[in-house]
C-alpha cells in the first residue's frame, strides 16, 4: 500500500524537475531519426545558410537581367531620334500631329499578336489578388493607370516630335537627358527622400544647359566658325525641355506602378490610349487647316505620304523605340531601382551621336559635346 501511495508523490516530484529545467534552459530539439544526435542540427543550420545565398544569387542575376535590358532600351530610344529626323528631311515629310498619330496607331497594333497573353496576364492577376486584396493595396484599375501613363507619354513624344523640326537629333537627345535630374526631384516634392548628389546633379545640368544654349551664329543668323556667342536656346530646344518635364514624370509613375501591373497589358491599353490622344491632336489640326485653306491646306500635312520609306521609318519607329521599348522598359525596371535606371538610360544620347553620325552625317561642336558630357554627368550624380 505504501508504494501505491508513494506513486502519486513521485510522479508529481518529477513534474515539478521538469518544469524547473524548461525554466533553466530550453529542451534540446527533437529529430525524427535520431533525438540526441547533432547531425541533424548541422544539416539545419547549413541549410538556413544555403538560403539566402540562394536568394543573393538569385537577385543579382536578375539585376544583370535587368541591366543588360534596360541599356538595350537606351540603345533603342537612341534610334528614334535618328529615324525621325532621317523621316523629315525625306520631300513632303508628314507635320508632327500626322506623324504622332501615324506612328502611335502603328505602335498599338503592334500589341494585337500579343492579345492572348494579355488575357493570360490579366487571368494570372485577377486570380493571385481579390478585389478586397487590391483595395487594400490602394491598386487603381489599369486602365486608368495606363491613361495616366498615356497622358505624360503623349506630352513626352509628342514635344520631342515637334522639337525635332526645329533641333538636331543629338542636340535634343541630351536635352531629354535633364529629365534624369527632374526626376529625383518630382521624388522630392512627393516626399521621398533624396541624396545630396542630386545637388550636384542639377548644378552640373545649369552649367551644361549654358554650354548648349552658346551658339556661334553670323550676323545673319547662320551657324559658323567665326560667328559670336550668344546665349540663347532655340524654341526647338525649350519644347525638348518641356517634354523632358513630362518624360520625368512618366519615367517616375513607370516606377511607381510597374511592379504592381502586368507589363504586356499596360502597355498594350497605354498604346491604344496614347494614340487616342494622338487622333485628337490630328483631327485639331485637321479642322484648323480646313479652317484656313480648305482640303488642299489638309493636303499639306503630308504630302509624300506615298513614300515608302517614310512609312519604313514609321513603322520602326513605332515598333522598335515605341511598343518593343515601352515593355521592356518595364520589365527593366521591375528589376532595379529608379536611379539605376535612370544612369542606363543616360546611354541614349550616346548612342543617338554615334547614330546621327554615321547616317545624317550631323556633328557636334567642341562646346556641345562638353555640354551634353556635363548633363550626362549630371544626371549620373543624380542617380547615385
Amino acid at each position: 500500500m505504501s508504494s501505491v501511495c508513494e506513486g502519486p508523490r513521485i510522479m508529481s516530484q518529477a513534474f515539478e524537475l521538469s518544469v524547473a529545467a524548461n525554466e533553466e534552459g530550453p529542451l534540446l530539439p527533437i529529430s525524427k531519426t535520431n533525438t540526441y544526435s547533432s547531425s541533424p542540427l548541422i544539416d539545419n543550420e547549413d541549410s538556413e545558410r544555403e538560403r539566402p545565398v540562394e536568394e543573393t544569387m538569385k537577385e543579382a542575376s536578375s539585376k544583370i537581367l535587368g541591366r543588360l535590358i534596360l541599356l538595350f532600351v537606351a540603345f533603342l530610344y537612341g534610334t528614334l531620334n535618328v529615324s525621325l529626323r532621317m523621316l523629315y528631311a525625306l520631300p513632303g515629310p508628314p507635320s508632327a500631329s500626322v506623324l504622332s498619330t501615324v506612328r502611335g496607331w502603328i505602335a498599338a497594333a503592334a500589341f494585337i499578336p500579343l492579345i492572348p497573353s494579355m488575357r493570360v496576364e490579366v487571368s494570372a492577376a485577377s486570380a493571385s489578388c481579390s478585389p478586397l486584396e487590391n483595395k487594400a493595396k490602394r491598386m487603381a484599375p489599369l486602365w486608368l493607370v495606363a491613361l495616366e501613363l498615356a497622358f505624360w507619354n503623349f506630352g513626352a513624344q509628342g514635344l520631342l516630335n515637334v522639337g525635332l523640326l526645329f533641333t538636331d537629333a543629338a542636340r535634343a537627345a541630351f536635352f531629354t537627358q535633364m529629365s534624369v535630374v527632374i526626376t529625383p526631384l518630382l521624388s522630392l516634392v512627393a516626399g521621398q527622400k533624396v541624396r545630396c548628389t542630386v545637388g550636384v546633379g542639377c548644378i552640373a545640368a545649369l552649367a551644361g544647359l549654358v554650354l548648349l544654349s552658346e551658339s556661334e551664329k553670323s550676323p545673319d543668323g547662320a551657324s559658323t566658325a567665326h560667328g559670336h556667342r550668344s546665349f540663347s536656346l532655340s524654341g526647338g530646344d525649350l519644347i525638348v525641355l518641356t517634354g523632358a518635364l513630362s518624360w520625368s514624370m512618366y519615367i517616375y509613375r513607370t516606377s511607381s506602378v510597374g511592379d504592381r501591373y502586368p507589363e504586356i497589358s499596360l502597355q498594350g491599353v497605354k498604346s491604344v490610349l496614347l494614340a487616342c490622344f494622338y487622333s485628337s491632336w490630328f483631327l485639331t489640326s485637321v479642322l484648323t487647316c480646313y479652317s484656313e485653306g480648305g482640303w488642299s491646306t489638309v493636303a499639306g500635312l503630308w504630302k509624300g505620304w506615298t513614300s515608302w520609306k517614310a512609312w519604313a521609318l514609321l513603322a520602326f519607329s513605332a515598333v522598335g523605340p515605341g511598343a518593343l521599348a515601352d515593355v521592356l522598359q518595364q520589365v527593366g525596371q521591375k528589376q532595379i531601382s529608379a536611379s539605376e535606371a535612370n544612369v542606363i538610360l543616360c546611354g541614349e544620347p550616346v548612342f543617338t551621336a554615334i547614330l546621327a553620325r554615321v547616317l545624317l552625317g550631323e556633328s557636334i561642336s567642341a562646346t556641345e559635346a562638353a555640354g551634353g558630357a556635363l548633363i550626362v554627368t549630371a544626371a549620373l550624380f543624380a542617380s547615385i
